[in-house]
This record gives C-alpha cells, structure tokens and sequence, in this order.
C-alpha cells in the first residue's frame, strides 16, 4: 500500500548496461575576463584537446571523461568561484577540479576541494600560500611558483658574486607588488638584504631619483613593474648615465602578453634608440620556451579551435605558457586516474591521487613536466640579454627546474655595454668603505663583530656537515630505490585463462575475436610459431615471455638494469610489469597489446593501410625510440617489427629492450645461425665488427628494415629471398660490395622514401638521430590530421576492412539487437525507448488527460509473514502474469509494480482521446473477473482479493536520471488515483467523480453505484463511485471476498 503525499513512480532503462562506459565528471572553473591571460577562450580549446587525448590515449576504453566548464565571471575575487565549485560538485557529481588559476579564487576553492577530499589542478596558482599542502592537500600547482624566483636571481648573483641589490617596484600594478614583496623575502632568506624602494604608478613618479637612491647602495638593481614603466626606468637610467657597463639592470617577463604589459623597447617613437641602448643594460628572467614541432603544431590547434568553439580571435597573441599549464595539468590527472583505475582505486580518494600526481615527470607540451614531492612544478626559466645588432632578447643561460643553479647556455655570452664585463667583477664600484660607508674596513673593531663573526663561522661549519649528511642520506636512498624488489612474481600470483592455447597466424588473421577469447597470441617468425600466452597478474593482462636464462642474478647492475626498465613510462614504450627469478622456470611479465606485433598486422591481408594509416604506425615508432634514446636506457639494440607490438587501439608499443640479462643471446655470431631471420634487422656496421654491443645508429638502421616492412609489407630482402638464402643475405650486406638493401616500390611518398635512405646509410654517423627523424616525419607529415584524427582513421580503416569477415555474425546480431528492444520496450514505452536507442533528449511532456490504476493486495503483509521470499515472488510472478496478459488487450501502458502494487495509466505516452477512461474501466473489470479462478500456489485454499482505485484528470511525464533512467509520471492525478485505491474495498473498483463522468460519456457501457462523499486525505471532501458493470454484464464480486 502506498501512503504519501506526493507519488512519483519511474521506470528502470538499461541504457548504460548497453553502451558499457562509465563517465568520470570533471569540472572546469576558468575566468571568464578578456584580459586574463587565462581566460576561458585562451585556454577552453586547450582543455578540450586535453580531455580528448586523455579520452583516446590514456584512459582505459571503459571509462570517459566528461567535462562541466564553469566560468565564474569577470575579476579575480573569491565572490562566486567557490559558489560555482559547489554547483560542479553537488549537481554534476564531479570526481576532480580543473582551475581557478588566480589567486583569490584559488584560495577558497582550493580549500573546498581538500574538505571534499577530490584533487584539484591548476594551470597557475603562483602565491607563495598555496604551498603548505595542510591546507591545501589536493591541489596540484602546473605553472610555477613566485616564491622560485628568488632562487633564479639568487643563481645569477652567485654567478657574478653580486652581494648588494636594490628593488624598484610599483606597489600599485598587483604583479608588481607580489614579484617585488617576494623577492624581498626571498632574498633575505637566502642571506642578502636588498635596498627595497617602492613607488606609485598612478602618479607622476620621479624615475631619476628613484635610480639615483638604488645606487647609493648597489649597483645590482630588479625593475618589477608594468611595461611601460620599465621602459620610462631604462630611459631615465640612460639619462643619468647608468647604461654605460656600471650597473646592470634586471626584471621579469614571464612571457609576452598584455596582461603585464609591453616589456620591449621599441615604440616606434623619438626614444626608441635611447631605450634600445638602455636596454643592453638589462638582463630578463622569464619562464623557459617550449620549443618544437609539438608545441607549435598545439598553438595552431589552440588558435584554430579558439576561434572556432569560443569566437576568439589570438591574432598575433602566442599561446601562452598558462594554456599549455592548463593542457598538462589534465593529462597528468587522466594518468593518474588511469593508474588508480588500473590498480582498482579509489578515484575519488582525492588525497591519494594527488600523491600519483605528485613526485612525477613527464613530457608535456610545455616541455618537461617536474612535479616536486609536495605537488608543485619545479618550473625551468631562461636569463634572457639582448643582442645589440638585433635589438631582441635572446637566452643566455637557465635555470633548470631539476637542477637548480645557473647554467649557462653554450655558444653565447652575455653583452655587457662597453665590455665592461659584470658589475661587481672589477673593484671600481665601491668606494674604499663601501656604497654607504660601512665597510668593516672603516670601523673600529668591535669585540661583538668579534664573536658575531666565531659564531658564524661555526654555523656554517655545522651547515657544512648539514649538507654533506644529507648528501649521505639521499645517496642512501638512491641506493634503496635499486633494491627495490617489488616487482619480483612469484608463479603462483600468475593465473592463466586458458593454459596451454595458442593461436596459428592463419587463426589470428581470420577471427576478429581472437584476442579478446584467447588466453595467447601468437607471432609467426620464418617457419617458426612463437606463442606467447597471456595471463592476469594482480588485475592486470600480462604477456608472459619465458627467460633463457636458468638462473638471475640479482646483483647491483641487474638491479640497476631492472629498477630503469621500471621507470620508463610512455604511451609507445610496452610497461614492464615484473619478473620471476625462481627456477626452474623464468619468467618477464609485460604489458599486453591485444593486436599481436606489427609483423602480424603489416602479414595481415584484411587490414588495408594506407598511408595516414601507416604514417601513424611509423610515427608511434618513432616516439617511442625517441623517448628510449633520450632516458637511461639509451638504445634499444634489438629492434624489429616483432618487437613492436600494437594495442587494441592500433598504438604502436615498443617491448623487449633494456633488460639484456632477461633475454635470449643476441650476440651477431648467434643470430646469423638462427632460422628467424633476426640478423636481418642488425647494422651491418655491427654484423661485421669485433664490438657488437648495441648503439644508437644501429636503432635507426633498425627502423629503416621496419621502416621498408611497413612500406611494402613484405618481410626484409623480400624481392631476393628466392635466389638467396638468409646467411647468403647477411653476407652480401657485411660485404657491402656492392651495398645491399631492400627494393621500395615507386608507391612511397618521396619524404618518407628520403627519410628511409639516410636511415640505412652504409656509414653510421651520416645516419639521423631519432630527433632529427621525428622532426623530418613530424614536418612531412603536416596536413595529415591530429593525433585523434588519425586515431579515427585508423579505428575506421580497419572496420572497414573487417566487414566481410563479420558478415556471417551479422544474422546473430541482428537477432540479439532484437532481443535487447524487445526488452527495453518491455520496460520503457516504445517511443521513448526508440528516442534514447537514438541518442535522442526525452524532454518532459504534458498530457490534458489520462487515467490513472492503482491496485493493492489486501493482506499482503500477514500473508508474506506466513510464506517463505520464494512463495511471495512466486505469488507475485502469477499474478503479475495473469494481469499482464490482459493489459495486452487494452490500450493501456504498464508504469511500476511494487512490491504489492500495480500502476498502469492509459492515454499516455500515445494519446488516445477520450478512451483512456474506457480503456482503464474495461481492464478493471477483466482483472476481477480473472481474480475470480486465480490460486495461490502454496495456499490453494486461501483467496486473494485486491482494492481497485481509478482516476481521471492532468499529469507530466518525462525521463529522469542519467545512470538508471526512469519514466516517470508527475502530478496530482497520479496522488489522487493512489487515494481512490487506498480508500477503497475488496474486489470493488473506487471511482472519482471525474472518472465516472469521463465514463458517462460512453453511454450506458458501464454501470456505477454512488459511495457518497468520502473525506480523502489530502483532498477534503470528494464525491465516489463504485464500478459496477460493463457491456459485457461483469457483476460486483465484493460479496464473494
């Protein structure tokens, strides 16, 4: 029995069930200020690309990022930001945060975040505030902090031994004020106590005396200020004769943008060339360049779709450092994700997937990504000087974020005016007493200075010690770290689907299937079958390979070997997952690719490449070998196209590299006698040599033979194989007399033939590099599409060419597919169902009039009380049954049953005019009639009487929810019929007025006996009426209850 106020009854859909991908919601908060140079037109494209790239590369296909941007409005202040980050959580179910960036709206939201315990990432967050992680202790800073810039300054003034420093900054210009009041108490941390002097940009300040006071106390002197005051400073400098090489000015321009102003000298003005000779005075710290093909090619993207999505034109504006900040922070959160997701996490433990993020690099389009142990990027900046000739400022030396210091830039210097070489370097600039003086020189000794000077001497002594501990200590570490055997297996950890089968190349190139049913994969080499079987360890798939060796030796170098491997981590580099190192068998464990390697793709026939198709296999490549080159690895040494593997999502992964202890024998004598054709692949450089140790222009010789199987789709020397065997082969290219290489047909593109014939040059060090290689693939491969373009493409290309092989199942899908809407008919209404199969919104929708069915078992609850669970859903499954066979005889529409209780309404979701109360009385009376010969199964004697209420009138009814959607019917119609039934008797059927009148429009079809008023809960007092009959003469069965 149903006894509330207000009914609101859905239906359950199955959509989620069918598709199978479950949305993680992320929210956005971005200003939304023309000037900001992170506003959400400079960086919305930036966090569209980011959560597609998470989306197609880096999240299991399972999951999907769903973004839910808020802009929180004009003005960094913390008035509506935490508001908008409330709506993002309560009402959009958000599991992370992305942005604010600025510093009053940071705060507050940043501080909400760590209550919900979810992470958050910005693309900004400078304020030196926002590193004490007890009160922010999931936020995530992706640009760079002011409270570094101090130890940037600090590395310049070490380098030159600059000890004296004045500031000039503007207290009015907020950028200003924080670069100046930070470098204040920066520097005295770090031991020197700059001459601060501090002046108003709104008024008419006066330069000369400002730089006149500074160099009464250094000749070292930071310009914080907006643009146009630095340039007004340097004039004022040259005024007084401060440019000549006495002193030397310094100020920050993170990176050009109109939110700190205009910082160059040139105006097109009378002073240009009194300020370009100013300005050979002045040294620049900014924020280091990302440089590359990469970024390039993403600030197209970010103009392109600026313009398109947000009607934001960049025109000259660059992309800014705070977009790119934004672009990385997702995709460091979408690893990290992916990596909780991976291991079955908690992707909501804020805290602990902040820590993922944490204490991580990696490459991203702002170039390389530190995030220190406490959540901060350890940002990397250049010391910019101008070029006089030039008149523009170019880098001299940087600061790495990963090796603090200053480090200069080799090939350049900096130019100092009348080559006078660094202030401070020549003891011309203090007097005898110094800027004021005060020179120790010049007073009196004190026995104070004294013991002041013993005690400092002893501080730094136990400074000294400090750090050489320390030094210990992280040596120490280090060295725990190469012990760290975690990734040994144990056997029994490693669990087969499906022991012992393996897959001919014959069946992997006909079943589409094979993979996803299979417990291995196989490779075809030569003649030879190799199978490799698949297994879960510990939640994840692994490809099992067996270890030649009998036994491991876990001494330092293997350890060392190992702990490496570990630490690779990209998207083409197959991930290591562990090891066994007990006999009698060994085995490595490695990331599974669903689609076997590249050598069973390029043999399969089905799959049609062409050459955007191929131009991503080959550009997986050569990221990968890129990536192996540039980390401690160094080189791959046994590269081949069975050494590529290829996942489901045709990503090319790169495997069996940098663990030589673990594999087979590779040495050059021992691969020319075996019959896989291994040696194929080997420079002839190291065929032929003494020293056969693997090098980094043997990799790229490598590439080239895969380079020319991808190409052609034959295996190497393909074109030969009939006239020469293997070891004749191997034997023509150690000769090299005449030089033999594979044929490439006249098909090949003329870049990528040019590319593969400086890759297998004869001598070795006219070979690329793989950076040079990247670069030239990279520019020859413009116009081809971006990464999830060619993504699509290849997902496309290949469904295309498996039609034929699907055609037989086609059948058995269709029939399926008919099933599944024949259920979901059976639980939605078919229009309905029909709109949400086809993606389609179901917006709610009004009907003027329907009648509503409530029905009840009378009793039901002593009656469960003396019946086991499975009698009661027996009892029910009858009834319901009986019921339903008669409801297909009228045009009604089942809307819920529970428990008990029966709803259904007709004149919804297909409107039927005045029938619906026709419709609702006839079915009424054929489900008493029915009541009449039904039994209880496990009570046959018992009999089983229920209470009918009916009602007509207005409702709504629409879809609600998104995981499990239901029909739902709104209003007081809906209340009113529930009262009817409630109020009602056994075996009769309680009509409202309305009904009966709705009725009496039939004629004399149906038959009625007044109730009376009866006082309804809710209602007051209302006018009832008991259905007697219909037509067909069904009598009133309440006398036989």
């Amino acid at each position: 029995m149903w006894n509330i106020q207000t009914t609101t009854l859905c239906v359950f859909g199955l959509i989620f069930e069918i598709y199978g991908i479950t949305e993680i919601n992320v929210g956005v908060l971005i200003i939304d200020d023309d000037d900001s140079p992170y506003s959400i037109k400079r960086t919305g494209a930036a966090v569209d690309l980011a959560i597609a790239k998470v989306n197609s590369e880096i999240l299991n296909s399972d999951f999907n990022l769903t973004v839910h941007k808020q802009p929180y409005g004009g003005g960094c202040t913390a008035a509506k930001a935490p508001g908008k980050a409330a709506d993002l959580y309560y009402n959009e179910g958000i599991a992370a945060l992305i942005g604010p960036a600025c510093t009053s709206a940071l705060e507050p939201v940043a501080r909400l975040a760590g209550y919900w315990n979810i992470p958050i990432v910005t693309g900004l967050g400078d304020y030196g505030i926002f590193k004490n992680k007890t009160n922010f202790p999931t936020l995530t800073r992706m640009a760079y902090c002011q409270c570094r810039l101090r130890k940037v300054f600090g590395s310049v003034f070490s380098q030159f031994n600059w000890t004296d420093i004045s500031i000039i900054y503007d207290r009015d210009d907020a950028h200003a004020m924080t670069i100046g009041q930070t470098l204040d108490v920066g520097l005295k941390k770090g031991g020197i106590e700059p001459h601060m002097i501090q002046y108003n940009g709104q008024s008419e300040p006066d330069y000369s005396s400002m730089l006149e006071e500074a160099s009464r106390h250094s000749r070292v002197i930071i310009l914080s200020a907006p643009g146009d005051a630095i340039r007004r400073l340097m004039i004022a400098a040259y005024t007084i004769g401060y440019t000549s090489g006495d002193y030397v000015f310094m100020d920050v321009e993170l990176f050009k943008s109109e939110y700190w102003g205009d910082h160059d000298w040139k105006r097109n003005d009378t002073d240009d060339s009194i300020a370009k000779q100013a300005y050979e005075s002045l040294l620049r710290v900014a924020l280091m360049e990302s440089q590359g093909v990469e970024f390039q090619t993403f600030s197209e993207e970010i103009k392109s779709r600026s313009l398109r999505d947000y009607n934001f034109d960049f025109e000259d504006e660059q992309v800014n450092f705070f977009i790119g900040s934004f672009y990385d922070g997702i995709l460091l959160y979408g690893m990290a994700l992916n990596e909780t997701l991976d291991v079955g996490g908690d992707i909501r433990d804020g805290w602990n997937m902040s820590r993922r993020m944490w204490n991580r690099t990696f490459k991203g389009v702002t170039g390389e990504v530190i995030i220190d142990e406490n959540g901060d990027r350890d940002t990397s900046y250049s010391i910019l000087d101008m070029h006089p000739d030039t008149g523009d400022f170019h880098p001299v030396a940087h600061y790495w974020g990963d090796r603090p210091g200053y480090n200069p830039k080799q090939g350049v210097s900096i130019h100092w005016p009348n080559d006078k070489g660094p202030p401070g370097s020549q003891n011309v600039y203090k007097t005898e007493c110094g800027f004021t003086n005060d020179s120790p020189d010049c007073q009196e000794k004190d026995p104070i200075i004294t013991v002041f000077i013993i005690v400092i001497t002893i501080l730094i002594a136990l400074l000294l010690v400090g750090t050489l501990s320390f030094m210990i200590y992280r040596k120490f570490k280090q060295e725990a770290s190469i012990r760290d055997t975690s990734w040994i297996v144990t056997p029994d950890e490693i669990v087969y689907t499906l022991k012992g089968v393996g897959l001919s190349k014959q069946s992997l190139l006909q079943s589409t299937n094979s993979i996803n049913t299979k417990s291995t994969n196989s490779m075809v080499v030569g003649v030879h079958q190799i199978f490799i079987p698949v297994a879960n360890y510990r939640g994840h798939r692994c490809a099992v390979k067996t270890i030649a060796v009998k036994r491991l030796q876990l001494n330092r170098e293997t350890l060392l070997h190992i702990n490496r491997r570990r630490e690779l981590q990209h998207e083409n580099i197959a991930r290591f997952i562990g090891a066994t190192v007990a006999p009698p068998k060994l085995f490595v464990l490695m990331e599974f690719c669903e689609k076997g390697s590249l050598e069973d793709v390029l043999a399969n026939t089905d799959i049609n490449l062409d050459w955007s198709f191929k131009r991503s296999l080959i550009q997986d490549i050569v990221n990968g070998m890129f990536y192996i080159h540039t980390s401690p690895v160094k080189c791959h040494g046994k590269l081949k196209s069975s050494n590529c593997v290829v996942t489901g999502r045709f990503t090319v992964k790169i495997t069996d590299f940098g663990l030589r202890m673990l594999y087979d024998d590779t040495s050059v004598k021992h691969l020319e006698h075996k019959e896989d054709n291994s040696a194929l692949w080997i420079a002839p450089e190291i065929l032929r040599g003494s020293d056969t140790r693997a090098t980094q222009q043997g990799d790229v010789f490598s590439f080239a033979i895969i380079l020319q199987e991808i190409i052609t789709r034959q295996m190497p020397y393909g074109e030969v194989r009939d006239t020469l065997d293997v070891k004749d082969i191997i034997g023509q290219i150690k000769a090299a007399n005449p030089v033999l290489r594979p044929k490439v047909d006249h098909t090949c593109p003329h870049d990528v033939k040019d590319l593969l014939q400086k890759c297998w040059l004869e001598n070795p060090d006219e070979r690329p590099d793989f950076k040079s290689i990247n670069m030239m693939f990279r520019k020859s491969s413009k116009g081809t599409g971006n990464i999830m373009d060619n993504l699509l493409k290849r997902m496309e290309v290949y469904a295309n060419n498996l039609e034929h092989i699907v055609e037989d199942r086609t059948s058995q899908l269709i029939v399926e597919k008919k099933k599944s809407e024949e259920l979901l008919h059976q639980i939605l209404p078919k229009a309905i169902a029909e709109r949400l199969m086809n993606g389609l919104a179901v917006d709610p929708e009004s009907f003027d009039n329907v009648t509503i069915y409530f029905s009840d078992i009378i009793g039901f609850t002593s009656l469960s009380s003396n019946s086991t669970p499975l009698q009661i859903v027996e009892l029910l499954n009858d009834l319901y049954t009986v019921f339903d066979s008669i409801l297909e005889n009228h045009d009604v529409y089942k809307v819920e049953t529970i428990g008990d209780a029966y709803m259904v309404v007709s004149g919804l979701p297909i409107r039927n005019g005045s029938n619906h109360a026709k419709e609702i009385a006839s079915m009424s009376v054929s489900i008493l009639g029915a009541l009449l010969t039904f039994r209880i199964r496990h009570l046959p004697k018992e009999k089983l009487n229920i209470r009918i209420g009916l009602h007509s009138g207005p409702c709504v009814a629409g879809v609600v929810g998104l995981k499990m959607p239901r029909y739902c019917l709104f209003g007081d119609t809906v209340n009113t019929a529930s009262r009817m039934e409630t109020n009602g008797e056994a075996l009769r059927i309680h009509i409202s007025d309305v009904t009966k009148r709705a009725l009496s429009a039939h004629g004399n079809e149906f038959t009625f006996e007044s109730r009376g008023s009866l006082e309804v809960k809710g209602k007051g007092t209302m006018k009832t009426y008991w259905l007697i009959s219909d037509q067909h003469g069904m009598q009133d069965y309440s006398s036989n209850e």
